[in-house]
């Protein structure tokens, strides 16, 4: 479907939630707010936006929807009442399909030039007969000072309401320069699904390309930051620091680093949090990246690959893999209520380790006798314990068991189609990516948990000591960053079982979806 841009003008700003609604009927994308003349006249000082701006953001989402990237355009407010013309020349967003207007357009106006830059943009006067004349926004909020050289810092990731606030603030603020600093590095490893961040040059090339459009009249610097103080422990042209309500001690850290290095202190400006109105149980009360990255668990992160040539269509294979401890085996029971066929790994390992299996005998010539139970059988728990101390061990047991159990998933993966009508088979194997097996499955899903949390339930669930449940997360052979790099589908079970289940349901709701259309050649 193609993207759909609009650009409202307007100058019923009282109403602003009517105005806005009324766009949703054009199924937009991305919905440009700049203002009038007769708006940007009536404000003092451009900080007298900011409650405004804060309000419309944080109500937004019922308004126009959460498809809809919404960005006012505070910079319109610099043209110091200048003509439209002249007000509309800098700060124009391209490649718009709507313009829309919230009063009724002169056939001669200045608009219609306006309109004219636009070929082929569609001009809509909204339905604005009931509302008010134009609003003072001096009375939004008390004139604030404004400082040369502004900065903050932040992660930055998916850029979303309170960061909108948080970088339009400060640009109102901001009379040259504006510096933003991007945590990158091992400052995000404290996050919750830091495996999930975009890369630091993503993330900074979204918050340039949202400010540019908000005001291009100032002058960016936007920079990744390995620590806490980033630009701020060495730059002396530095006048305001922008914090959020979390990180307002961190404006304090940062005045004592500047003082013990000679610098100006910085005046401290404290912003908001906004609250999240539709956030669950599970997630943070306010708008955050967090909520956000949780949002993404059981969403598809990469758009559906065409299938392998050596796979058969049928069954459609996903291969689910995971960390120790990290709910696979619970997400596995979802998917089996769900109608999937189900292939454990482990479970064919097991049934490989019997006497009379073809790596019985290989497996105890050589790792010895020592390993059998009284019955003939092998002790798994004795055997790992020999394997995970010892990499190279490890590395043998692997290559005498990995072609094996392969060879077996795939006959019961046909067997499973042919006899049981299994159209979608979910095979889980821990090891799945490190034996390669990621090439016989249309798909891969990962389930990841953090390794403190692995290690714990490592104690309680197998009765390991720490030092044995650390040895164990830390032999397998893939990091949660590696899990997610590879996986189309990622969970995490680290909140409510019931949040668990609605990712899984979301998962299998996709995939079917996808198949379906695939059967009628929609897709392929």
């Amino acid at each position: 479907m193609p993207t759909r841009t609009g650009l409202l003008t307007a100058v019923h700003l009282a109403n602003i939630a009517k105005t806005l609604s009324e766009t949703r009927q054009f199924a937009l994308n991305t919905l440009y707010l700049q203002f009038h003349p007769k708006v940007a006249t009536a404000v003092k000082c451009p900080r007298a936006l900011s409650r405004f701006v804060a309000g419309v953001y944080q109500s937004s989402v019922n308004w126009i929807g959460t498809e809809v990237d919404l960005r006012i355009v505070t910079g319109s407010l610099r043209s110091n009442g200048s003509s439209f013309e002249a007000f509309t020349q800098r700060q124009r967003p391209t490649n718009v399909d709507y313009l829309f207007y919230d009063y009724a357009l002169s056939p001669t106006g200045e608009e219609s030039r306006f309109a004219e830059r636009y070929h082929g943009a569609s001009v809509v006067e909204l339905d604005t007969a009931h509302l008010p004349s134009v609003v003072k926004l001096s009375d939004l909020d008390p004139e604030t000072q404004t400082y040369r050289n502004v900065v903050l810092g932040g992660t930055f990731d998916r850029i979303h309401a309170g960061h909108k606030v948080l970088l339009t603030q400060a640009a109102l603020l901001a009379t040259e320069r504006l510096v933003v600093g991007v945590t990158d590095g091992a400052m995000i490893k404290s996050k919750k699904l830091y495996e999930l961040i975009l890369p630091a040059k993503e993330r900074i090339q979204h918050v340039k390309e949202f400010l540019e459009d908000i005001d291009s009249s100032l002058k960016y610097e936007v920079v990744p930051i390995l620590d806490p103080f980033g630009p701020t422990a060495t730059d002396a042209n530095m006048d305001l620091i922008v914090v959020s309500t979390e990180t307002a001690r961190g404006g304090a850290k940062v005045n004592e680093l500047r003082q013990k290095n000679g610098l100006n202190q910085l005046t401290v400006h404290t912003i908001e949090l906004l609250d999240d109105e539709s956030t669950t149980e599970d997630k943070e009360d306010k708008i955050s990246s967090s909520n956000l990255r949780m949002d993404l668990l059981g969403s598809r992160l990469k758009p559906r690959k065409p299938a392998p040539e050596h796979l058969p269509a049928k069954p459609y294979v996903i291969g689910l893999t995971g960390g120790i401890g990290s709910g696979k085996s619970k997400m596995i029971e979802r998917f089996q209520k769900l109608g999937a066929g189900i292939i454990d790994c482990d479970k064919i390992a097991h049934q490989l380790y019997e006497p009379g299996e073809e790596c019985y005998a290989e497996v105890v010539d050589t790792f010895g006798k020592s390993i059998l139970n009284p019955d003939g059988t092998i002790n798994r728990r004795e055997l790992g314990g020999i394997v995970f101390a010892d990499r190279e061990k490890l590395n043998q047991l692997n290559g005498i068991m990995w072609t094996a159990i392969g060879k077996r998933a795939r006959e019961n993966i046909r067997e499973m189609y042919e006899r049981d009508g299994k159209e979608v088979v979910v095979m889980e194997a821990a090891v799945l990516l490190h034996a390669g097996w990621q090439d016989q499955c249309h798909e891969v899903w990962s389930c990841i948990i953090p390794r403190d949390e692995a290690i714990r339930r490592l104690m309680e669930r197998n009765q390991f000591d720490e030092k044995e449940a650390i040895r164990r997360v830390e032999a397998q052979p893939n990091s949660n960053e590696d899990l997610v790099r590879h996986a189309d589908i990622v969970f995490c079970t680290m909140w409510s079982y019931e949040y668990s289940q609605r990712q899984a349901e979301k998962a299998w709701s996709i995939v079917q979806k996808e198949l379906k259309l695939k059967l009628y050649g929609k897709i392929k």
